[in-house]
């Protein structure tokens, strides 16, 4: 059997100048923010418009209020720059 090592608890103190990985301080930007703010929109569209299609199963509002959305000029992607 071979002998088992135990690492040592030896706790070092974290340097307090600063040193190290800095994370961006502020806003998100980027893909990942405009991604973010085009799904709320959606979202903010499908609630104002699900009213109109209230006799349709859910599954089928989705697939209506995804046609509208395609075109609609609150969508991020119709809309040009």
């Amino acid at each position: 059997m071979a002998p088992t090592t135990t690492k040592a608890s030896t706790t070092k103190a974290k340097a307090t100048n600063g040193a190290g990985v800095k994370k961006a301080v502020g806003p998100k930007s980027g893909k990942k923010n405009n991604a973010r703010n085009a799904m709320a929109k959606m979202q903010a569209y499908f609630k104002e418009h699900r009213a109109e299609f209230k006799d349709l199963s859910f599954k089928d509002q989705q697939k209506e209020l995804g046609k509208m959305w395609k075109v609609a000029p609150e969508n991020p992607k119709t809309q040009t720059a």
